[in-house]
């Protein structure tokens, strides 16, 4: 009796080596973009728990400031004597108007000493007369309550917007 070709084979053929070979590549390059994709979602998804962070911090800093500055005659931003700060210390303010236009990129603490590992980051702060009635509604006069935007972005990206409100309530004796 005769075997076949067949019944003689042993091993795999080069056809089946390239094609398994395909399939494993297939299979990898699945599973390193699925990875890409993790890791630029834990990239985004930190950088915008520390944008809010930044964003609460400065937004903070401005609320416990005073709703005029006391003793002097108010003017909306820094009054006279107090510091135009576009980068640097922001401890000579004392009322939430003075960071009216405020920007700081990279973000700082109030002394102006500048934040670690936050190159290509900026704040930006607006203060706004609002309606006390609809706080969304801007004011052309004091009616009592302002509303503090604080826009937080890297690179050029919003990422986290902070808002309070700022009432002169809080300054009654």
């Amino acid at each position: 009796m005769r075997r076949t070709s067949r019944e003689n084979r042993s091993g795999l053929s080069l056809i089946e080596v390239v094609v398994s070979t395909m399939l494993v590549a297939l299979v990898l390059i699945g599973a390193l973009r699925c990875f890409g994709a993790v890791l630029r979602s834990r990239t985004n998804t930190a950088d915008t728990m520390r944008a809010r962070l930044l964003g609460r911090q400065l937004l903070t800093e401005i609320l416990n400031g005073e709703y005029v500055d006391p003793g002097a005659v108010p003017l909306f931003g820094p009054e006279a004597g107090e510091p135009l700060v576009t980068a640097g210390p922001r401890s000579g303010w004392n009322d939430v108007d003075d960071y009216h236009l405020w920007s700081g990129s990279p973000p700082q603490d109030r002394n102006g000493v500048p934040l670690p590992n936050l190159a290509g980051w900026q704040r930006d702060v607006a203060v706004e007369w609002v309606d006390p009635a609809s706080p969304e509604n801007v004011s052309l006069t004091d009616q009592g309550v302002k509303r503090i935007t604080v826009v937080v972005s890297r690179s050029g990206t919003t990422l986290a917007t902070a808002v309070g409100l700022r009432s002169d309530a809080l300054d009654l004796p």
